[in-house]
């Protein structure tokens, strides 16, 4: 149930209450009563503080990012002969992931092999001759840049019949395939897109006068929207130590631990929460429960009072009573505020109620379902929608 439901149930409760009190008036009052004839107690939820560690936090959005993410390139040229991956494949370095069609380069090949002995023969030919006097040093220098021109064709062709061959450059996970069996593809083309994903890092841009507070190691809270639930620790590896002009932030990136990197996606949308600073055994109390007004801070706390018995020197039994108390805090998360000054440990405040209250108020503490349950039973028909409003809390 939320917390407006809750109080709107509240405020129906101290106006059937209250109404109660005034038909009441024409009665006899108790002498054996302890609370005036006309006073009314508000129900009330109250609990006292809780000791535990806060810390504040840097709050800010950002997408996973890969470190190591390689876009493989066609180096060969021809038609797409066959694909032996496809998106979400894990490969390693040096995997065969694609090939391209070889019989051209392979036929040219072959032929520059019978070139390269042609012209090897021709060479040693004539340095053989060179060396028994009947040849010229020019002919034996020709046929050896004929040889040596040969063999860097052949070692270049070599090269292109490997380059129609596609490998994965580095280890990782295919997020991305351009090329499908009898395509053509050409130099340069786009063929693959992998990711290493034990390079999965979050970067952040706290602003820079956050820059004092940030230091190597230190510890986010990150939600992952595709990993609903679950919450992600991770740590500061990087600070870049300039600003940037114009945006005024730091680039800060943060690392996981391999076990958490292997369920990470590439781009995934994430919420962070960087830990600027932490308080042990802080005492605080819930957000909803603090008031505010004219930038101060205000709990209602549940106080004893002891009522004068009309006519009697004797003192009465106890009643609670609501009191407005203003307080220092210190940091504050999504559910708790530290208290610094106003509250001590036994101070019992409330919960839940505090918005109608007024300083002086007679309560009763109670919680919200006992006191629903209650009072439709002893509450007039104040109206349908209230009645309605009871049995749905009662309900749920």
């Amino acid at each position: 149930m939320r917390y407006g439901t809750i109080c709107m149930i509240f405020a129906a409760l101290v106006a059937g209450l209250t109404g109660c009190g005034s038909q009441a008036q024409g009665k006899a009052p108790d002498p054996t009563s302890t609370t005036p004839p006309d006073e009314v107690l508000i129900p009330i939820q109250a609990d006292y503080p809780m000791r535990t560690d806060i810390s504040a936090y840097f709050e800010t959005t950002s997408r996973i990012h890969a470190e190591r993410r390689v876009d493989v390139i066609s180096k060969g040229t021809g038609l797409c002969k066959r694909v032996f991956v496809e998106e979400g494949d894990r490969v390693k370095a040096g995997d065969v992931i694609a090939e391209l069609d070889k019989e051209e380069l392979d036929a040219q090949l072959r032929q520059t092999m019978v070139s390269v002995e042609q012209h090897k023969t021709a060479f040693e030919i004539a340095e053989q001759s060179l060396a028994e006097g009947i040849g010229s040093r020019a002919e034996r220098d020709n046929t050896r840049f004929a040889y040596e021109q040969a063999k860097a064709m052949l070692n270049l062709q070599q090269v292109q019949l490997r380059h129609q061959t596609i490998t994965a450059p580095i280890s990782g996970v295919v997020t991305m395939r351009h090329i499908q069996e009898g395509m053509l593809v050409t130099t340069g083309m786009p063929a693959f897109s992998i990711v290493d994903t034990s390079s999965f890092v979050l970067p952040i841009s706290p602003p820079e006068k956050e820059l004092t507070r940030l230091r190597i190691g230190q510890e986010a809270k990150v939600t992952i929207d595709a990993k609903e639930g679950r919450e992600f620790i991770a740590h500061v590896r990087r600070i870049n130590p300039s600003v940037d002009p114009m945006s005024g932030t730091v680039k800060v990136v943060l690392d996981f631990d391999p076990e958490d990197r292997e369920q990470l996606r590439e781009a995934a949308f994430a919420r962070v929460r960087l830990v600027m600073e932490t308080h042990e055994n802080a005492l605080v109390v819930p957000k909803d429960a603090i008031l505010e007004e004219n930038t101060r801070k205000y709990l209602m706390v549940v106080r004893e009072q002891v009522p004068e018995t009309p006519g009697e020197k004797a003192l009465a039994a106890p009643m609670l009573v609501a009191e407005r108390v203003e307080v220092e805090t210190g940091l504050e998360d999504s559910n708790f505020v530290q208290i610094l000054a106003g509250i001590d440990d036994n101070t019992r405040f409330v919960t839940l109620g505090q918005h109608t209250l007024k300083p002086g108020s007679a309560v009763m503490v109670t919680n919200a379902r006992d006191e629903i349950l209650r009072d439709e039973m002893t509450l007039p028909d104040a109206s349908a929608v209230t009645t309605e409003a009871v049995r749905a809390v009662a309900a749920g």
